[in-house]
């Protein structure tokens, strides 16, 4: 690891790198534009039966109905940005646009599982391995580290704060920063186990907000010493669903709850959704997503 308790910028083609892209939340059509103000989150691929998906939360999947998280959008939408196409997860019929992510079905609040999915077969798979290098978290091959052996992991996702425009190729375009976050666990973790809690306190206040990590993935690294760690040496683990500290938006600011009214500045926490083939399988079938 680079360093255990903090936070890196990825090289372009890191696996956390490789197997995320950011979700950005705008007009279907981009009538009210793309630009460093556009809301994001995180899409993580996923590859389960021969099949390819982009997942995130629910959360992020149901803020595109709120007007603060996307203002003007007659048809908001989440989407993925290839070079200057836009692959909107969504499309229309006779009732108007549908989004194409789907999130498990529960009776109540309290069953909700906090994880959104959209297939993201064909052509679109194909575009994102042609263009952006991207790959997919294998269940089919899924490796389960020795769990017992597992003292720190890797939290992975594009920051919601402070993007920049930069200009590739003769084009400008909007570059959300992706963050690597290295935190001991602090929950028990097993392939059982349903969610995962990272956290912990540095020595003084780091000043980065994790708002847009939530659909990130979370990777195990064997062993309990600070070390450099090779991509191959990492098994993913998990999908963020909360971190913490979570914005400096001043949207956001007084929204603490929960255990994060706790948390400090030099506080690392992170909850996040335990990842195995199984519990994949049943989000699926909870969100009646094609398998």
């Amino acid at each position: 690891m680079n360093s255990m308790n903090s936070m890196d910028e990825q090289r372009p083609e890191s696996l956390p790198r490789r197997q995320t892209d950011p979700a950005w939340l705008q007009d279907h059509f981009l009538e009210t534009g793309h630009d460093e103000t556009t809301r994001s989150a995180t899409f993580t691929f996923i590859k389960r039966r021969n099949r390819h998906y982009a997942v995130t939360c629910r959360h992020v999947m149901e803020a595109i109905s709120d007007p603060k998280m996307v203002p003007g959008a007659r048809f908001p939408t989440i989407a993925i940005h290839i070079d200057r196409a836009v692959l909107n997860l969504s499309y229309f019929t006779a009732k108007g646009l549908s989004l194409g992510v789907g999130a498990p079905h529960a009776e109540t609040k309290r069953e909700e599982i906090d994880v959104a999915i959209a297939p993201i077969d064909g052509s679109y798979w194909g575009l994102l391995t042609s263009k952006k290098n991207k790959m997919a978290i294998d269940l089919d091959n899924w490796r389960e580290p020795k769990w017992d052996a597992v003292k720190y992991c890797l939290a992975a996702g594009y920051s919601d704060e402070k993007k920049t425009k930069v200009t590739t190729g003769g084009a400008e375009k909007v570059s959300s920063q992706l963050f690597v976050v290295v935190a001991e666990v602090s929950s028990r973790l097993a392939r059982s186990e349903r969610q995962i809690t990272l956290s912990s306190l540095l020595d003084k206040a780091h000043g980065y907000y994790f708002s847009g990590m939530s659909g990130g993935p979370v990777y195990a690294v064997e062993g309990h010493a600070e070390r450099q760690v090779e991509d191959e040496e990492l098994f993913p683990v998990g999908i963020i669903f909360e971190g913490h500290p979570s914005s400096g938006r001043a949207d956001m600011e007084g929204s603490k709850d929960g255990a994060s009214v706790f948390l400090t500045e030099r506080d690392l926490f992170f909850r996040a959704l335990t990842l195995t083939p199984e519990l994949f399988d049943e989000w699926l079938q909870k969100a009646g997503v094609p398998a």
